[in-house]
């Protein structure tokens, strides 16, 4: 059984790729891998993972759930 965290992050951060490979690094040494990462396009229409400025990715990890 897996389980799933999710979080987005802002594309239009000047310094998101050492962030984001922060970010993931801690994440991994949790045991979490990347599943699916969902960019935001204007006009998607999809609530759940949309912004007000288009700017942001939804990512999706996921982990063998400890019992």
């Amino acid at each position: 059984m897996y389980e799933y965290k999710v979080f987005k992050c802002n594309l239009g951060n000047l310094t998101l790729t050492e962030e984001l490979e922060d970010t993931l690094n801690d994440y991994a040494k949790k045991g979490w891998r990347i599943s699916n990462i969902i960019s935001n396009i204007k006009g998607s229409g999809n609530a759940l993972f949309s912004s007000v400025d288009g700017n942001h990715a939804t990512i999706i990890l996921e982990r063998m759930k400890e019992d």
